[in-house]
């Protein structure tokens, strides 16, 4: 049984995921096509005891403070993913620095995992250099690519 810190993380992470990265229509993969839920789950179980504490409490603070945030007048995963975005974006842009630090850590966060996907890789048009055999993650190798004139 989840305890009440990390059963208010995993429904504040599952509402930020979706708000943040959304099902779309030009091809970007999504917060399910990332596994991003799953992915940030475990690297928070990776991190040491402080740094886990910290980065749940963010999650379980939008998800429970979202009335204290200006989010809404519920929990944070009660609003519709568009309300969601849009309080995330007035966080961003908050005048009062707290604010813009939750925001800014949110995306943050969920950006790094998100970006860290071979899915969202292969969408930028992510490539290599050189080969890396002991990566798990297949990126397509440009060798040549930084010599001068290579495409």
């Amino acid at each position: 049984m989840p305890s009440f810190l990390e059963a208010n993380t995993r429904r504040g992470l599952e509402a930020t995921a979706e708000a943040l990265f959304p099902g779309n229509d030009y091809g970007a993969p999504d917060h399910r096509d990332t596994e991003l839920v799953a992915r940030t789950l475990t690297y928070l179980d990776a991190l040491p005891g402080p740094q886990r504490r910290l980065i749940q409490s963010l999650f379980a603070l939008v998800e429970l403070g979202a009335p204290l945030l200006g989010l809404g007048a519920s929990r944070f995963s009660s609003l519709s993913a568009p309300a969601r975005e849009a309080g995330i974006r007035r966080l961003r842009r908050s005048r009062f620095l707290p604010y813009r630090l939750v925001g800014d850590a949110l995306k943050a966060t969920l950006t790094l995992l998100y970006m860290s996907h071979p899915k969202a890789l292969a969408h930028i048009g992510a490539y290599s250099v050189c080969e890396r055999p002991a990566d798990p993650f297949r990126i397509p190798v440009r060798a040549g690519a930084l010599e001068r004139g290579a495409p």
